[in-house]
């Protein structure tokens, strides 16, 4: 009988069969990928398996237990063939010894084809600006002062990360004795700092329409909510409005979306599917149609609205604001958030 499981590769390079899978976050993907290779290394005896884990997003002991458990469920002669692969910066860890440089550089390049393929590894940015946005939303909100150790948990960034952030900060930064820290007030210099880099950081893509026949940014919506994804949240206008009913705005040149990649992937093949119309443009052409921004962190800190849809947080809405040139009304969802944090004092 023909098994249900791929037994395809994506490379083969010497001796050894290579998989890649990017991004992974559930054990049952993980498994599913072991138990591929598993199966063509009964077929091929004479090789060994890479199974290539770039931006893994499963812990380093489940890692360690779906290992342990492969040994005991298959052969010592198939999983003492098997590696797990796991990036660490730009070196690659679990590599069987003996492997060669020239083998070593035609896995990265298989990684990194393989990675296009599947979804765009995101450039690496200062983790101040996400340590920043996090404090900025604590205290726009009223939550309790924080830990180090939260925020570098949140964030995603190492303690070295935040502490120097917080250092940065310093002028800004109310410390309290149990080393819990908050911002004093809005740090309005910092602010200025994060809106000029706010498209680096955010990874900002824009789309335009290309067929001349745009779907309305209610139908995109309507489109978005229908793929039911839990990463992707409305920013924007709408999401302004969100937080603002009161906000004076009429009608929106433009959808804002928030993408939420901690394992630093993208992929934005959805947009097709919310309009085969859409295209990337860059400069100053034409008006965007849709624009959608990358969200740091290990938290996305989205909201669900009462129609069902998503909403970025209130940062991230300020931000996507005055990427869109409304200034005045970033201003009046600015106060508002600021009053009504005084208002609960």
């Amino acid at each position: 009988m023909k098994s249900t499981y791929d037994t395809g590769t994506d490379a083969e390079i010497g001796r050894h069969l290579v998989e890649v899978k990017a991004g992974v976050q559930s054990i049952r993907t993980l498994r599913d990928a072991i138990i591929n290779l598993a199966y063509r290394l009964a077929e091929s005896p004479s090789r060994n398996a890479l199974l290539i884990l770039p931006g893994l997003q499963v812990s380093q002991k489940r890692l360690a237990e779906e290992q342990a458990k492969a040994l005991r469920a298959f052969r010592p002669e198939i999983t003492r063939r098997l590696h797990l692969v796991v990036e660490e910066g730009d070196d690659l860890r679990g590599l069987p010894a003996g492997i060669s440089r020239s083998d070593k550089q035609r896995l990265k390049d298989v990684i990194k084809q393989e990675t296009l393929r599947h979804g765009e590894r995101l450039p690496r940015i200062d983790g101040y600006f996400v340590i920043l946005k996090l404090l900025l939303l604590e205290w726009l909100k009223k939550k309790p002062p924080v830990t180090a150790k939260w925020l570098s948990e949140t964030s995603g960034y190492s303690y070295p990360t935040v502490a120097k952030a917080i250092s940065r900060l310093s002028d800004s930064i109310r410390r309290h004795s149990d080393r819990r820290v908050e911002l004093r007030s809005f740090p309005r210099g910092e602010w200025a700092r994060l809106l000029a880099v706010s498209d680096q950081v955010r990874s900002t893509v824009c789309f335009a329409d290309v067929s001349g026949q745009p779907r309305s940014l209610e139908s995109l919506m309507r489109r978005l909510q229908e793929l039911n994804r839990a990463d992707i949240a409305v920013g924007g206008v709408y999401g302004a409005k969100h937080y603002h009913p009161e906000l004076d705005l009429v009608g929106s040149p433009r959808l804002d979306l928030t993408m939420h990649c901690p394992h630093g992937m993208r992929d934005l093949s959805f947009v097709k599917r919310l309009d085969p119309g859409l295209e990337t443009v860059d400069g100053p052409g034409r008006p965007a149609r849709l624009v959608v921004h990358v969200l740091r962190g290990k938290e996305s800190f989205f909201e669900r609205g009462s129609g069902g849809s998503l909403f970025a947080d209130p940062v991230e809405c300020l931000l996507d604001l005055h990427e869109a040139r409304l200034e005045p009304q970033a201003l009046e969802l600015l106060n508002m958030l600021i009053g009504s944090r005084e208002q609960t004092q």
